[in-house]
């Protein structure tokens, strides 16, 4: 009985070992757990800034892991902060709906055309580890609204996340540098077919018909250059940092409202008719000319100034095989012709004139 007794007060001292060994197992498999979720390490495109985030640190910036690093014991509950570390970039398209890293972007030039664009913005992050502890504290630290939606996201969550940052914090710079730089030019700057809807001069409008491009692209070329030169300092004195590195941008369209293009495209129509009348005048006062020429030879020729009353009756069979007679009715038909010609060139010179009036009757 005493041997029993002894067993039954034991076994409550050996179930709490059991208990505590048990428990002490879990915790270390979960403290291993966390210890090796501790480690971090990035891929070539991206740096990682590493905040502390364990219930009795600081929430300061760690350390920076470059990109391609090796893995790295980054502390327990820490947290990472991604960032790109490649070329980025913000494209403005001249319609449709804003979504994150694109812009739909209208602005009106000096003679208030609304003309939108196609345009890139390119840059990069600048990476320097000084430089971006300062941007994590300053934007990593922030949430942004995605456009078009009330998810709001970190700068560094994806590039939903930077896209967003940029239509938050890049978008206003940039749209008030366009605007600034397209109202110093006109439409017709940007596009010489818009002096065919303009009140422009005859001048003016042959040149827009038959204009190659060629000062439109120097156009576009100088406002690409103001925009890039605009931006490398508008951009960073707006974040408040050397932020962004490396910034260019390229103009690559401007288009035109939908109206100003049907009338355009109405004008060179109408313009179009109007040179082919005039091509017809002139053709018809080259033909009037030769006629009247041909005329004047026929009338100076001896054998039809013999023909004339008083002169002798025989000498145009010596001088050809037709007679004077034949040859005087041939001036007369010529005559006849050549004033023909001259009605018709009137008539195609009205019609040319009207046609020109109403091509300039379609100006703005």
């Amino acid at each position: 009985m005493s041997s029993r007794n002894r067993v039954r007060t034991r076994s409550p001292l050996t179930r709490l070992v059991v208990w505590l060994a048990a428990g002490a197992v879990v915790a270390g498999g979960i403290f291993g757990i966390i210890a090796l979720m501790s480690f971090s390490r990035t891929d070539g495109g991206t740096t990682t800034v590493i905040r502390n985030g364990g219930p009795f640190d600081s929430q300061d910036i760690r350390m920076v892991l470059p990109p391609a690093s090796p893995r790295t014991f980054t502390g327990m509950f820490s947290e990472e902060h991604p960032y790109p570390a490649q070329q980025r970039f913000y494209d403005i398209v001249p319609a449709g709906d804003d979504t994150p890293g694109v812009n739909a972007y209208r602005t009106p030039t000096s003679d208030g055309v609304d003309v939108g664009l196609t345009a890139r913005l390119n840059f990069r992050l600048n990476t320097a580890e000084p430089v971006l502890r300062a941007f994590d504290d300053a934007y990593g630290t922030r949430t942004f609204q995605v456009p078009g939606t009330d998810e709001r996201l970190a700068v560094w969550e994806g590039d939903a996340g930077f896209g967003a940052f940029l239509d938050v914090v890049i978008k206003p710079v940039l749209e008030e540098t366009l605007r600034q730089q397209m109202g110093t030019v006109d439409c017709a700057e940007l596009q010489a077919s818009c002096a065919l809807v303009q009140n422009s001069t005859p001048e003016q409008l042959q040149a827009a018909a038959t204009a190659t491009g060629a000062n439109n692209a120097e156009v576009l070329q100088r406002i690409q250059t103001n925009v890039q030169t605009a931006l490398a300092t508008n951009i960073n004195r707006a974040l408040g940092g050397d932020y962004l590195t490396n910034i260019s941008f390229s103009l690559t369209g401007v288009d035109l409202p939908g109206q100003l293009r049907e009338r355009i495209e109405a004008a060179q129509a109408e313009f179009a008719g109007a040179s082919a009348a005039q091509a017809r005048l002139n053709q018809a006062r080259l033909d009037a000319d030769a006629n009247a020429e041909r005329q004047r030879g026929y009338l100076a020729c001896p054998v039809v100034r013999a023909d004339r009353p008083g002169a002798g009756a025989g000498r145009g069979a010596a001088q050809g095989q037709r007679g004077p007679a034949g040859l005087r009715r041939d001036g007369l038909r010529a005559g006849r012709r050549h004033r023909d010609q001259r009605q018709r060139a009137r008539e195609l010179s009205q019609s040319a004139r009207s046609a020109s009036g109403r091509s300039r009757s379609g100006s703005l």
